[in-house]
């Protein structure tokens, strides 16, 4: 039985304590000493509770959306007149409106893979 309790390779070379017994309370103290800050933060986390979350985000997100509903509001009573060539349509219309003659270019319809010029030139036009 002790043979069993007995370890067969001597570890007391590799505990760094081995030859200084205060070794440990002395490690002790040093990680507890560099963990406070990080355990304090932690303390304090616990404190800040859903709610807190959220009071938090709308600290910034009721501001920036009222800027971006006053930009929107701007946008639709002081904005450019629409594009008369494009005209406004519902999601229902677009589904169902057919392309204007030339929409697609030929050459990018082959199934082929475009070489990088013909496409631009199809887009932007000749330069």
């Amino acid at each position: 039985m002790s043979e069993e309790t007995e370890p067969t390779v001597p570890l007391g070379p590799l505990d760094p304590g081995h030859d200084d017994p205060w070794y440990w309370d002395r490690f002790h103290s040093r990680v507890l000493a560099a963990a406070g800050p990080e355990l304090a933060r932690r303390r304090r986390l616990a404190e800040f509770t859903i709610s807190d979350m959220v009071l938090s985000w709308g600290r910034l997100l009721v501001p920036g959306t009222l800027v971006a509903a006053a930009a929107s509001a701007a946008l639709l009573f002081f904005g450019v007149d629409a594009d008369p060539e494009l005209p406004l349509m519902d999601l229902e219309e677009l589904l169902v409106w057919e392309a204007p003659e030339g929409g697609v270019p030929s050459a990018l319809l082959t199934g082929e893979v475009a070489d990088i010029e013909v496409f631009l030139v199809a887009v932007e036009g000749e330069y």
